[in-house]
């Protein structure tokens, strides 16, 4: 009997132990959608975003703000990923991406879409450029593979991308300015 539950618990943690992700793919659109719970309100998440130099182009309406980042770096290391471990498009790349946040008492959804990789450095040999710098290429292009995620993006590049926009949309994180110095 021990031996049976062994073998049930065994071969059932690989179900529950997939990573979860925030990537949509509707309409050939790749998308990150993410809710936060959240104690701040529009106006200082509004400050947080403009005192921000990574957040542009930003477009401020009632509950919506809209805008665009651009230059992003993955940030595998900290999640405690190495190089040897992490998928050379994201190594060699940074985001860029619209995005929109919609607000509802007490928590914020972010709808990040066009998200973009540029090329940091060429990946070339003598005859071959496997990679030009500054070379723009859609997420899409390797997450998605006949309409579905790629086996390969969700074991370990999703978690990724996934800590990296959460840390990054996660405003309860930035402290504020004090003004008494």
């Amino acid at each position: 009997m021990k031996k049976l539950l062994l073998l049930i618990t065994f071969f059932s943690l690989p179900l529950f132990s997939q990573n979860q992700h925030s990537f949509t793919y509707e309409n050939n659109q790749l998308e990150w959608i993410k809710v936060f719970e959240s104690s701040l309100s529009v106006s200082e998440i509004e400050q947080i975003i403009k005192s921000k130099g990574m957040f542009k182009s930003l477009n401020l309406e009632d509950n919506l703000i809209k805008g665009e980042v651009e230059n992003i770096k993955c940030d595998y290391e900290n999640l405690g990923k190495s190089s040897w471990t992490t998928s050379f498009y994201i190594q060699n790349s940074n985001m860029n991406f619209s995005f929109y946040l919609q607000f509802k008492e007490g928590q914020y959804r972010v709808i990040l879409n066009d998200i973009q990789l540029k090329t940091i450095d060429e990946l070339s040999t003598s005859n071959i450029t496997v990679m030009s710098s500054n070379a723009i290429t859609p997420l899409s292009d390797y997450a998605i593979r006949k309409g579905k995620f790629r086996k390969g993006f969700l074991k370990s590049d999703a978690e990724i991308f996934e800590f990296t926009l959460t840390n990054l949309f996660k405003f309860n994180n930035y402290k504020k300015k004090k003004d008494d110095w």
